[in-house]
């Protein structure tokens, strides 16, 4: 069983290995997800890891860890970027997912369903009605995914400044076993 919680400081330097890691495996399957655009992969990587550790500072940042060790990462919070989700969208009734990261030693062994349904259950315990995230719009794999885990595609907004848009969303319905 996975033990889910809030990332500390010390976590940094695993989550951004798992960033690190993921990058390169999404390279190594033709995808321009999470590959530096405008900037040199230094200052790509130096972005990304103050993103992370600020969302550690803010208490937003989220582990998964089994046996001591984080196989997994999400940042779970109330930002819904207004370049995707208008205001008739209502994002003020959901949470967003950011930067979900299972490790490539633990793909295939439900960590990432054990994320979503955990933030699914946070979104419910802080009355939200959805859980939704955006995903980069060619990774039609990772879109199958997320509908296997019960979300719906709303729609995909295509601007030609970045590469994610697909949006998702899933109603967090009852509160599962997951403690934080």
């Amino acid at each position: 069983m996975f033990e889910m919680g809030l990332a500390f400081p010390a976590d940094l330097d695993a989550i951004f290995d798992l960033y690190r890691e993921a990058q390169a495996w999404l390279k190594s399957k033709g995808l321009g997800q999470w590959q530096p655009a405008g900037v040199s992969q230094v200052q790509h990587l130096e972005q990304v890891r103050g993103r992370i550790e600020r969302a550690i500072l803010a208490g937003t940042c989220y582990v998964a860890r089994l046996n001591n060790q984080v196989v997994g990462t999400l940042t779970l919070d109330e930002f819904a970027d207004p370049e995707f989700w208008a205001p008739e969208d209502r994002p003020e009734e959901a949470l967003y997912v950011h930067r979900m990261i299972v490790s490539r030693q633990a793909a295939g062994g439900d960590v990432g369903k054990a994320l979503l349904d955990w933030a699914a259950a946070e979104a419910a315990r802080q009355g939200k009605r959805w859980l939704r995230l955006d995903a980069w719009q060619t990774n039609h794999a990772l879109h199958s995914y997320y509908e296997r885990q019960g979300f719906r595609h709303v729609r995909t907004m295509n601007y030609g400044h970045r590469g994610s848009g697909a949006l998702f969303e899933r109603e967090v319905g009852e509160v599962s076993s997951y403690r934080s």
